[in-house]
């Protein structure tokens, strides 16, 4: 008597073969699927974010006041008490240009003038060490970095009396 064999249902090498096509597939499909402009906006997020520490390390490496200024269009290190003082601007690290420009960037940024003083502690304003406006709870800092065509942001946050920027 002859044994019938049930042939429905898949190879071994059938199944491994379907895996390998979906595997192919998700790699091709998921990266065109996620906005490459959220890689971007990390990246100028982490960037913006050091020139922001390079400019308290270089307030508390020199002792006195300095920070950064965005105006909405452009940013820049400054030294001393008025930034928008030419001769107190400074190039930053990295950068071909005194002031940097947001569209060369392709980045959005809220406007805002960030000094820090001789400790490395953040204000919002600052004339001198008797009239200023340190960075606290009633007077926070958050800067939103964006980019034009996406509706994603980052940002950073100051944090009130230490300086600390995440």
């Amino acid at each position: 008597m002859k044994q019938c064999r049930n042939n429905a249902g898949f190879t071994l090498m059938e199944v491994i073969g379907v895996l390998v096509i979906i595997g192919f597939l998700a790699v091709i499909a998921i990266p065109g699927r996620s906005s490459t402009s959220l890689f971007g906006l990390s990246s100028n997020a982490d960037v913006i974010r050091n020139h922001l520490f390079y400019a308290q390390s270089l307030a508390m490496k020199q002792g006195s006041v300095g920070g950064i200024k965005c105006d909405g269009m452009q940013y820049w290190l400054f030294k001393a008490n008025a930034p928008d003082d030419a001769a107190n601007q400074l190039p930053l690290p990295g950068e071909d240009a005194v002031k940097i420009s947001l569209s060369n960037k392709k980045i959005t940024l809220t406007a805002f003038t960030l000094f820090f003083d001789f400790a490395g502690r953040p204000y919002t304003a600052y004339a001198d060490s008797i009239v200023n406006a340190p960075v606290d709870a009633g007077n926070q800092l958050v800067i939103t970095v964006g980019v034009p065509s996406d509706p994603a942001t980052k940002t950073i946050t100051i944090t009130p009396e230490t300086g600390f920027i995440q």
